[in-house]
This record gives C-alpha cells, sequence and structure tokens, in this order.
C-alpha cells in the first residue's frame, strides 16, 4: 500500500542478478566522484509494479564530498511505496551501515506552491551522511511500489542505450509477466535488446561497460529524442488511454446549475453574434474567473473534478477548466472536446502509446471547419488565434475510439515582442532630437511584465526604465528630458512600456546607425557528439520580433543620406527580414524575425550561418551629407556655451568645423580646451585645422606644437601637419604628415586621398595611383573614390583604362548608357585643373579622350581654350569652328554666351571665358558679376566666387539675388553666420531670392 514513510527491508527476491565487472581504467582527475555501479530494474506484475535502484560510488576528490554526502529519493505517496534496502560506506576494506547512525528526513517541497499554482504531493526523503570522506565508496540501494490504478497498472518505459553519468557498470532491464501482452519499438539509432524469458517473466537487458559520459546536446530537438531510444508499453492503443478515463470527463462536463453562470451565458449570446466571438468569451470567462491551481496526488492527477465544483470555488487545475470550458462551449452550441496534449510537444507518433507522454488536457474545438486550441489554465487570451499560438502538434481527444489527431501549427498573428522607436530631426541634425520608445510584450510575456512590475516600488520601476533606455541611446550621442512610463492593457492582454527623451546625436565619426535596423546573428553549432550528428535542433517557437525605426528629416530636404536595404532570408527554420519604406522625409525600417517551426533539422543547421551572413554587412545608416546646410536650431545648439561640459563642446566644434563655420568652431574648440584638466591633442589639433582654414597660419602652427606636445600620435595632428604643409607647399612633409596619420589608423580614407594628390605633386604618380587604388578596394561603393582613380588615370595618360572606371562607376549607379559622359565629365575636370600650371598635359588628356569619344563638342572647345594660351592659334581655330558646325551656339556675343545654359552645359571653363570677356566690354553689369560667380562656385573657386558677388552687389544694392548669392559663397567659404544674415536678409525682401541657388545651382553642383 502506498504510504509517506520510507520502509525499511531487503531487495525484493525478483532482482537479477547483474555479472560483476572490474574495470581496468584509472580514476579520472577532472572526475570528483567515480560510478562504479548503476543499476535499474523495473518489474511489472500485472495489479502493480515495482522499481529498484542500485548506485555504487566513490569519493575521489574533496568537491565530491558535498554530492556523495547526501543520499536522497522522491516518490508519490498516493501510487508509490518507497523501500531503502541498504546504505553504507566501505573505507580501508571495512562497511559501515549508514542507516545506523542517521535517518532520512521526509520534505515536502510543494515547489509551486508558493505560486498558488500546484500540489502535487510528491515527497523527498534525504538523508545527510555526518561521516564522508575522500576515499569512501557509497552504496546505496531501494525500491518502490507503484501501483496505478486508473490506468490499470501499465508497464511503460523509455529507455536510452547510454549513460549520462561516466560509468564503470550500468545495467537496465525491465521484465514482466509472459501473459503479460506488449509493444516495443526502437529509434533510428538505437535497438531492443534480444528478449528472454525465465520463472513465467520475460525480460529485456541492456548493459554497458567502462563508458564516458554522453549528455544530450544542449539544442536537440525533443523530436529527435525517440530516434535514440527503445520503448516498450504495455498499453495496446491510444484510445486504451482515454478509455478509463472518458467516463469521468463526460460525466465532470455537466452544465453547472448556476444562476450567476447562467447569467454570464445570456450575456455572452446577447454580446456576441458570431460562435467564435462566443467561444472566446466563454475562454475568457474561464481564464480570468477561475483561479488556476493544479491538484495532481494520486488520480487527482488524471481524474477531473466537476464543471460545478470548478464554478463553486472559481478554482481549478487544466482538467478541471477544461472540463467547465467544454461544458459553456457546448452550451453555445460549439463542438468542444477535452484533448491529451503533451507541454513539451513530443513527437507523439514516433511513440508507443504511453500514459506518461502526456501531462496536460485543454480543449479542442471546431467552429466553421476550423479547428481551435483552447486552453483554459493559459490567462490574457484575447482571440482564438492568440499571439503566442498553443503548440502541440499532436493531441488525443477523450472520446470514443480515439486516435490521435495531428494539428498544424500556427505562426504568431503579430509580434510578441515589438520594439519601435522614432527619432525626430525635423529641427535639424545637430539639434537634440525628440526620441519616442515603445516597447510592447504580448501573451505570457506580458504576463510576466505585469507580475513582476507589480513587485517593485513605482521610483524603482521608474530608475530601471530610465537606465534601460539611457544604454539603448548613449552611444549615439547626449540623452536628455528622458520619461518613462508603463501600463497594462487589459483588453489586449499587452504590457507596453514607453519613452521620450531628447538625443543629441552625435555625427563626428561619419555615418551612425540606425538604432535597432541592424544586428548580425550567431546560428548554432553543429552537435559535437557525432552520435548526434543528425539529430535535429530545438527551436524557440513561436517566436516573432519586431524593432522598427522611423526617422523623420526636416521637411523639403535632402541632406541626410539614409543607407538601408531590404532583405528576406530564410536560415535554420527562421526567416529574418528588414523591410524600408520611404514616405517623402520619413524613412520607416522594421527589422525581425519568426520562427517557423520548433526544429531545424541538420541539414538546415550546416547552412544557416550562411544564410545570417548574407545580411550581416547591410548595415543600416545616416550620414549627414557635406552640402547639409544648418537650421536655426542647429546653430543655436551648436553655437550654445556647453555649459562647462568640454567634450559637448568639442563634439559641437567638429560639426563646425564640418559646416566649414570655422569662427564658431574655434570658439567651442576655446571651451572645450580650457575645459579638459589636461592639454587635449585632439582639440589643439582640431582648432589648428580651423585656423588653417582662416589662413591664420601662426596660431594654426602654435596649437600643432602644443598638441604634438600633449600627444605625438594623435591622427587629427597628421592631418593638421599635412595641411600646413600643403599650404606651405611642402609636398614631401605633406606625405610624411598623412603618413603618419595612416600608421595610426589604415583605413583612413582622407589621409590617402590628401597623400596621393601630394604625391602628384611631386612627380610621383605610380604611388599617388596606388593610394587610390588602395581606397577603391577599400570602399568600393564609394563612387567618388571611383572618379578620383579614374582621374588619376587620365593624368597618366591612360585613358583607355580611365574609361574601363567610368562604365564601372555608370553600372554601380544603375545608368550604363552614361558611362560616355561621365568620361568626359571627369576629362573636362582633370583638363580645368591642370590648365593654369600644365597646360600641355591638359591638351594631352582632352586629346587621349577625343581618340575614343570622337568629336564631342565639350572636349573641342575645353581643347580650343587650351590651344589658345598655348599660342596654337591654328589648332584652336579648328577646334573652335568644328565646335560651332555641332553646337550652332553663338559665340560672337559674350553676354550672350556668358549667360547660355546649353554653352554651359558643354564647358562651364569656356562660359567663365565668355563672361570674363563681356566683363571686359561691360564691366558695370551686375548680372555678369553674377553668372560670373555663379560659374566660379561651380568650378569650385569659392573664394574667387564671393568677390565676383560682392561686386554685383556694390554695382547693384537691391538686387536682392545678387545678395543672397553672396551669402551663399560666404557661408560656402565658412563665414556662415555672415552669410546666412545676408540671405534672410534678401529673403525677406524678395520670397524669390533664393530660387536659382536652393535648385539649379546645388543640383549642378551636386551631380558633378
Amino acid at each position: 500500500m502506498a504510504g509517506e514513510v520510507i520502509l525499511r527491508g531487503p531487495a525484493p527476491d525478483w532482482i537479477p542478478s547483474i555479472a560483476p565487472h572490474l574495470s581496468n581504467r584509472a580514476d579520472n582527475p577532472s572526475q570528483h566522484i567515480r560510478y562504479e555501479v548503476v543499476e535499474s530494474h523495473v518489474r511489472a506484475f500485472g495489479d502493480h509494479s515495482e522499481t529498484y535502484v542500485r548506485m555504487r560510488l566513490k569519493v575521489l576528490a574533496p568537491l565530491g564530498l558535498q554530492q556523495a554526502s547526501q543520499l536522497a529519493l522522491e516518490w508519490n505517496p498516493a501510487l508509490q511505496t518507497p523501500t531503502v534496502h541498504h546504505a553504507r560506506i566501505i573505507r580501508a576494506g571495512e562497511t559501515h551501515d549508514i542507516l545506523d547512525k542517521a535517518d532520512f528526513t521526509i520534505l515536502r517541497r510543494e515547489a509551486a506552491l508558493e505560486q498558488s499554482l500546484q500540489i502535487n504531493g510528491v515527497l523527498t526523503g534525504v538523508l545527510v551522511n555526518p561521516d564522508i570522506r575522500v576515499g569512501d565508496t557509497i552504496d546505496f540501494a531501494y525500491s518502490f511500489r507503484t501501483q496505478f490504478d486508473v490506468f490499470d497498472n501499465p508497464l511503460e518505459s523509455l529507455v536510452y542505450p547510454f549513460s549520462q553519468l561516466p560509468v564503470d557498470l550500468a545495467e537496465t532491464t525491465v521484465s514482466w509477466p509472459a501473459s503479460m501482452k506488449v509493444q516495443t519499438r526502437a529509434g533510428r539509432h538505437a535497438a531492443v535488446p534480444a528478449m528472454t524469458e525465465r520463472n513465467g517473466f520475460k525480460f529485456l537487458a541492456h548493459r554497458i561497460t567502462d563508458v564516458e559520459g554522453e549528455a544530450y546536446p544542449d539544442a536537440i530537438a525533443p523530436r529527435s529524442l525517440p530516434n535514440y531510444a527503445w520503448q516498450i508499453s504495455s498499453t495496446p492503443q491510444w484510445s486504451a488511454i482515454t478509455d478509463h478515463i472518458r467516463t469521468a470527463y463526460d460525466q465532470a462536463s455537466a452544465l453547472p446549475d448556476a444562476a450567476d453562470l447562467a447569467a454570464h451565458l445570456a450575456r455572452i449570446r446577447s454580446e456576441n453574434a458570431t460562435p467564435e466571438a462566443r467561444a472566446l468569451a466563454a475562454l475568457r470567462l474561464v481564464q480570468d474567473e477561475v483561479r488556476y491551481m493544479a491538484l495532481t496526488l494520486g488520480e487527482g492527477g488524471w481524474l477531473p473534478n466537476s464543471a460545478s465544483d470548478v464554478w463553486a470555488r472559481r478554482q481549478g487545475d487544466c482538467k478541471g477548466k477544461t472540463v467547465l470550458l467544454v461544458a459553456l462551449l457546448r452550451e453555445l452550441g460549439v463542438d468542444a472536446v477535452p484533448v491529451l496534449v503533451s507541454s513539451q510537444n513530443l513527437p507523439l507518433d514516433q511513440y508507443l502509446p504511453m500514459v506518461s507522454a502526456f501531462d496536460h488536457v485543454i480543449v479542442k474545438a471546431r467552429i466553421g471547419g476550423e479547428i481551435y486550441l483552447m486552453d483554459g489554465a493559459r490567462i490574457g487570451d484575447r482571440s482564438l488565434t492568440p499571439d503566442a499560438p498553443l503548440v502541440y502538434e499532436y493531441v488525443l481527444p477523450i472520446v470514443e475510439q480515439a486516435r490521435l489527431e495531428q494539428i498544424p501549427l500556427r505562426l504568431p498573428p503579430r509580434p510578441i515582442n515589438a520594439l519601435h522607436v522614432e527619432i525626430d530631426l525635423t529641427a535639424g541634425v545637430h539639434s537634440p532630437a525628440r526620441v519616442t520608445v515603445t516597447n510592447i510584450s504580448r501573451s505570457d510575456r506580458a504576463t510576466e511584465m505585469q507580475a513582476g512590475i507589480a513587485q517593485l516600488p513605482a521610483a524603482e520601476v521608474t530608475r530601471l526604465y530610465d537606465e534601460r533606455w539611457t544604454n539603448l541611446f548613449k552611444d549615439y550621442g547626449q540623452v536628455s528630458d528622458l520619461e518613462s512610463q508603463w501600463r497594462y492593457l487589459e483588453d489586449t492582454h499587452e504590457f507596453v512600456a514607453s519613452a521620450t527623451a531628447r538625443v543629441a546625436f552625435d555625427w563626428t565619426d561619419g555615418p551612425v546607425d540606425i538604432p535597432l535596423a541592424h544586428v548580425t546573428w550567431k546560428g548554432f553549432e553543429p552537435h559535437k557528439n557525432t552520435r548526434f550528428k543528425d539529430a535535429d535542433y530545438h527551436k524557440s517557437f513561436p517566436s516573432s520580433s519586431s524593432f522598427r525605426t522611423t526617422v523623420i528629416l526636416p521637411e523639403g530636404r535632402d541632406d541626410v543620406d539614409l543607407s538601408v536595404e531590404p532583405y528576406e532570408v530564410e536560415a535554420g527554420a527562421t526567416r529574418y527580414f528588414r523591410t524600408v519604406h520611404r514616405n517623402g522625409n520619413r524613412l520607416e525600417t522594421d527589422r525581425g524575425s519568426i520562427t517557423l517551426r520548433p526544429y531545424a533539422t541538420a541539414a538546415e543547421i550546416a547552412v544557416e550561418q550562411a544564410g545570417m551572413d548574407s545580411f550581416k554587412d547591410l548595415k543600416a545608416t545616416m550620414r549627414v551629407k557635406r552640402s547639409y546646410t544648418l537650421t536655426a536650431s542647429d546653430r543655436e545648439t551648436l553655437t550654445a556655451a556647453p555649459d562647462g561640459a568640454p567634450e559637448t563642446a568639442l563634439r559641437r566644434g567638429y560639426a563646425l568645423l564640418d559646416e566649414g563655420d570655422h569662427v564658431a568652431a574655434i570658439a567651442q574648440f576655446d571651451v572645450a580646451i580650457a575645459g579638459f584638466p589636461t592639454p587635449h591633442a585632439n582639440a589643439l589639433a582640431n582648432r589648428a585645422l580651423a585656423y588653417l582654414a582662416l589662413n591664420d597660419l601662426d596660431k594654426a602652427r602654435a596649437d600643432i606644437a602644443a598638441s604634438d606636445a600633449a600627444d605625438p600620435n594623435e591622427t587629427i595632428l597628421f592631418h593638421a601637419k599635412g595641411r600646413l604643409a600643403e599650404l606651405e607647399e611642402d609636398d614631401l612633409e605633406a606625405v610624411l604628415a598623412f603618413t603618419g596619420a595612416l600608421r595610426s589608423w589604415s583605413e583612413n580614407t582622407h589621409a590617402l586621398y590628401r597623400r596621393a594628390a601630394a604625391y602628384e605633386r611631386m612627380g610621383q604618380s605610380s604611388r599617388a595611383l596606388a593610394d587610390l587604388e588602395r581606397i577603391v578596394a577599400m570602399k568600393p561603393e564609394d563612387h567618388g573614390a571611383k572618379v578620383a582613380l579614374a582621374n588619376q588615370l587620365l593624368r597618366m595618360g591612360r585613358a583607355a583604362e580611365a574609361y574601363q572606371q567610368a562604365g564601372l562607376m555608370a553600372e554601380a549607379v544603375g545608368h550604363p548608357d552614361a558611362k560616355a559622359q561621365m568620361f568626359i565629365g571627369m576629362a573636362q575636370v582633370v583638363a580645368s585643373s591642370l590648365k593654369g600650371s600644365d597646360p600641355a598635359k591638359a591638351e594631352a588628356i582632352l586629346t587621349d579622350v577625343l581618340a575614343i569619344e570622337n568629336d564631342f563638342p565639350a572636349l573641342l572647345i575645353d581643347r580650343a581654350v587650351v590651344r589658345e594660351q598655348q599660342g596654337d592659334s591654328k589648332g584652336a581655330a579648328v577646334d573652335m569652328a568644328r565646335f560651332k558646325q555641332l553646337t550652332r551656339i553663338n559665340l560672337d556675343d559674350p553676354a550672350q554666351a556668358c549667360v547660355s545654359q546649353s554653352l554651359l552645359r558643354h564647358s562651364r571653363d569656356f562660359a567663365l571665358e565668355m563672361c570674363d570677356r563681356a566683363i571686359e566690354r561691360k564691366g558695370d553689369d551686375a548680372l555678369l558679376h553674377m553668372r560670373r560667380g555663379y560659374l566660379l562656385f561651380l568650378l569650385d573657386r569659392n573664394g574667387e566666387a564671393v568677390d565676383a558677388y560682392r561686386t554685383a552687389t556694390e554695382l547693384d544694392p537691391s538686387n536682392a539675388k545678387a545678395r543672397y548669392g553672396l551669402g551663399k559663397m560666404l557661408k560656402t567659404t565658412g563665414r556662415s553666420s555672415e552669410g546666412e544674415a545676408l540671405m534672410a536678409a534678401a529673403s525677406a525682401s524678395d520670397s524669390k531670392a533664393s530660387e536659382d541657388y536652393d535648385n539649379l545651382m546645388m543640383s549642378v553642383r551636386l551631380d558633378d
């Protein structure tokens, strides 16, 4: 008879004798305990079963004393009776009975009782040995007598033919009366032992010796486990299980005769018109109004309380909630039955019929031809297709002639975890962006969050969330005005944590990662044990996530480059995706994943990492373009006093330096340098660059010397030295300086560009070419690098190779037909840059290109100018005549040619020459000076452009366009404050003052 005490007695007489084994293995220094013998014997008798366990182990090291000092066993007193047969210590050849000095303490652990979730009645007996020493051998044996009358005492076992423990000898036997019918089954990587018979019992025995422990891979999927085991069961078919409990479930599912429940049913009918809506309302009633409490003592683990008792007490386990839900659904006209399930989603189709395969019961309902699984023991379901679908691929209905039914898996209808960040940059990229973050947790995660938050003081929750959001954004820039909130949404069963903040993004290190939009993944490692090489891998299922980022840019502008590409990749039974949508000034990217099933095959895992790697380099970034103009809010932010924070002042100085506002940048660097406790090499070097831009060489030299004294290896210091050398026309020193910058950062493309230019000026064209080729190799997506490389090839007389580069660029930007146009444009730029210093080389380049693109007007007019410049009037006349013949542009009137858009498209250089000729004839024409300034601007001769526009404003002070143009040029040359003031005043007097500049002029310049 089952009981709550541990009996003592001799070992059962049915225990088979096992052949001894003397191991020759030496003790393993890494093991603290050596398992010498492990026995497990199960015998079915028909009206009960018995299980015998014996373990003999030796303590090898002090770390094994704790484990060996406690002997324990667990049993269910409603079904089992334990008997201890012996507990001995063998020390120095002598045997001591532990039970003479100590006894078992019986504990009722009830791990889930504090959460009011479960009472299972399982007891634990613990014996603590007061005297255990290294070198001792422990020999412990006990048995259980089990009587499971609900199911007529079935025999069932799943045996794995290997040991998870390193053991000298392990033997397992299963025996049963010869008259008892049993089934056996072996997995793909196992075999059923040979069956023997003696004394009226049949036997299966498995013996292993001298084995190392073999643990299952951590990632093995439950569906693969039967492949490595053999099974035995006395249950003939699945319906035999349900036949034992079907009557009890039918009786328990009677509708309770309760007025309050009848009122609930009436409300459900009146408020819900469809069967689906009524079924959901019934599910919510059971989940929300009946507290879950599992009663699994004895038969209570399998037989339900009646729906009437469950409703009256407002308390029930999965069985009680299920029969109540079945009663409600049937009353509402819904076809519903209780079904047994495995909470581990075991592959029941690979199992022999076994009671132990099931540990939960739910409801299966059929509505409109659709199958719905409903679990009254869950909480928070707000749909018959919940956010976290139930995962039971096989169910066993508790009905007559029951069979296993396969249930198709459902994917989550929406993300179970969603995080959305909105970044509002409409005030300007250098102004603190308004950031809103929203994190939505659904299903069980919502319940966990709600319960966890309820245990904490509000101030502590605020602190934790403030810390979380600060950590999310701190690497992007300064975080301020952070306010965190959280709430639970009852109607949708969602926990929502949100926050608002201001983040001043730091753009100084180049492109900034778009928050949440990119992540790299590490796939599963292959199973290390070759025994499991083709086993499936467990996947977290259901699982669906969304990480969405919205970036809102300043309206009507295109001066922030957003680089993000969509992808969709399936790898390892998971779909990874990133969507990208651009609508005006809004960009939205959504990155996430969804697991497709609870497992991935070994074949899928073999190529999983390759799939993940296919998008690991598809980063998502935002970069401020060089054409970016500060907004009023930007300027206010960047020029504000940084309140003694030197790092903030330094970052502002970087931004102003990039913007070309050198005076304002110096002011911020002044604050930073004064604020740091010791000389700051980087701040000093950056201020030197600002002074160099203003041509204040003496102050620049002083800062360079101070930076060198503080840290001679500062990268920006090398740039400042190189820039100073360029201004002093010391190309060798420039090469040395930029080489120093490259030693500290080998991928410094700016230093490579500068060094290449210095090499070219020194006549070392091959070295210049090598630097540019290195840039292209490092940044193959950088079209500017390809242009620079092609230009260098042109300078070196390698026009055919330059032509090939132009073709690669045209294909890269998606316009292969533009190859010739790009090639000609590059040739014009290079020739223009050389015609003042080396007109012969300029002519040679144009001639080389004309050999490839015959009779191209733009090249002819440019070569005519260069030939005239060298005194080759005859050659110039031939080119000029051919140009006129091809274009029919009137060049006889310099003023008309100066403003001709057709001529501008062919040659900016010649258009500028026409303007110069026109001004010689009519020097007081403000419009001609404006046009000349415009052309100089397009040719990157910004200082001369300022002079031209200033002359235009002096000739016609009332011309708002001239004043706006002057402001634009001043801003371009770094005098932002003065320039913006002029632009604002001009726009105030004439709303159309900016038209030619903000549209046509800027677009032409950016297309260069």
